[in-house]
């Protein structure tokens, strides 16, 4: 990737640069000025050419023809309006907004994606597009419409915000484009972009949760006095792969230079698991960001032209993102479940010889123990929203489009799930923390380096152990986690 310094930005050159998960991420946290190649405007003038030209000579797919169930129907664009007409009743999408991140994102794909010849969209469009972004512009992406398919509501409304139509996000109108003919129409919707950046954005912060939950699940391994030799060089030897060798460098590098006396011969599957069960999370999130950033640099648009021919297909069919998104999903929530177990069990005298609840004033109070139906219930929002969509199909358009795989609703759930999942490391965090700052206070523990930095991190939460509301170390320890992350390493920077 080419970064430029431009008027105190980053500029990302669109025909050079690569778009990549990553980049998205970036661009979310600080938005970067965007551009096209110079030479990116002779390649799609070209591919218009050519794409007008086959036209003339064979059906192309939603430019002389109608879509969906009336593939066979001839286009009567005698008004010139065809590609008005297929835009203005495909924007049709309800549900909640996904928000101005996931807006940019998607248009940021889309930008990427048609800078790559084939689609025979005309160049103008895609300046249109490029000009709203670096405007600020976002337009809503609504979660109901996508089937994995194509979101052809989504980017119906995105081109009739560019038309002036539509209101952006901010609620005013401001018109890119004069016209979208029947020549840029389907070329502009038949696309997942905003699938695609919405599991990429999704993905991103998930793991980035994982990060921090390692180094939490290290406190309450702490908090436990749990014997090292779970996450052991031959521990991981006994089953190795990267995910679980790096889950396990990520424990002893957290809690290198902690000393303690080590009270159980093993521990509780959920401590003793580590390794194998956040391993697997690590692997599966590697995998998932290989599979979007193979769709983001897709040349999906169907037809797509070349050789002087249209082309018809079904590249733009996302099964193996939304089987990607699944697993993903499962892998969290395997992962989660052992935090509220963790949570549990520094709760319990028999691991801490604590007070029960780690509370502290008179006999019956209930300390955290709240905490555990507050993450048990956020547990179960996990859980269904990692339900399987790959399971799941569907026949529309009088039987036309006889199969979906579901890919944005696996997105979607993958956004929606984000908040419950920060919650339960949030809830262990809680927790644990409160077990460990006793414990170095009663001279139960010396902590090492990281994990002396890890309590310099939280001292944001609340050190009072009486009994009151913790709604607020919550929301605090939710906004450490991305903090928390910063300390998590991988296999190849610690011993």
């Amino acid at each position: 990737m080419t970064w430029v310094a431009f008027a105190g930005m980053s500029r990302l050159i669109l025909g050079v640069d690569d778009v990549t998960t990553a980049t998205l991420w970036a661009d979310a946290g600080h938005h970067h000025r965007v551009e096209v190649a110079p030479h990116v405007e002779a390649g799609l003038r070209a591919s218009a050419d050519d794409a007008a030209s086959a036209a003339h000579t064979s059906p192309a797919y939603g430019r002389t023809t109608g879509v969906g169930a009336n593939r066979n129907e001839h286009a009567d664009d005698r008004d010139g309006l065809h590609g008005l007409r297929l835009v203005r009743s495909h924007a049709t999408g309800a549900g909640p907004d996904l928000g101005p991140d996931v807006g940019r994102a998607s248009m940021l794909v889309r930008a990427h994606q048609l800078c790559q010849p084939g689609s025979g969209i005309p160049y103008e469009v895609v300046v249109a597009l490029v000009r709203a972004l670096d405007d600020g512009r976002t337009a809503p992406v609504r979660s109901y419409g996508g089937l994995g398919t194509g979101d052809i509501t989504v980017l119906g409304e995105l081109a009739l915000c560019l038309l002036g139509e539509l209101p952006w996000h901010d609620g005013t109108r401001s018109a890119y484009l004069d016209a979208v003919d029947a020549g840029a129409a389907l070329a502009f919707m038949s696309s997942s972009a905003p699938t695609i950046a919405a599991a990429a954005l999704a993905t991103e912060r998930a793991r980035r949760i994982g990060r921090a939950s390692l180094v939490v699940a290290a406190l309450s391994a702490l908090a436990v006095r749990g014997t090292a030799q779970q996450w052991s060089a031959p521990a991981v030897d006994a089953r190795p792969s990267a995910g679980v060798a790096h889950a396990a460098a990520v424990m002893r590098h957290v809690l290198g230079g902690c000393t303690y006396r080590p009270v159980r011969t093993q521990d509780p599957i959920s401590f003793r698991s580590i390794p194998f069960v956040a391993g697997p999370f690590v692997e599966v999130g590697d995998a998932l960001v290989g599979e979007i950033d193979r769709s983001i640099a897709a040349r999906a648009e169907n037809p797509r032209f070349a050789l002087g021919e249209v082309w018809h297909h079904g590249a733009f069919h996302l099964t193996s993102l939304a089987l990607h998104l699944d697993t993903f999903r499962l892998a969290l929530t395997q992962w989660l479940s052992t935090s509220l177990a963790r949570t549990v069990k520094v709760n319990d005298p028999t691991y801490t010889d604590q007070q029960r609840f780690l509370a502290d004033g008179p006999a019956g109070s209930s300390g955290v123990m709240v905490l555990e139906y507050t993450a048990a219930s956020a547990l179960e929002t996990v859980r269904t929203l990692a339900d399987p969509v790959s399971r799941h199909t569907t026949t529309i358009s009088i039987g036309t489009e006889d199969h979906a795989s579901f890919a944005t609703r696996a997105a979607v759930a993958t956004h929606d799930l984000l908040g419950a999942a920060s919650t339960i490391v949030g809830c262990e965090l809680v927790t644990a923390l409160r077990s460990v700052r006793r414990a170095l206070a009663d001279g139960e523990v010396v902590v090492g380096r990281v994990v002396d930095d890890v309590l310099a991190r939280c001292r944001p939460l609340p050190t009072d152990t009486s009994d009151r509301p913790l709604i607020d170390d919550v929301a605090i320890a939710i906004e450490l986690l991305p903090v928390l992350a910063e300390l998590e390493r991988s296999p190849r920077s610690d011993d």
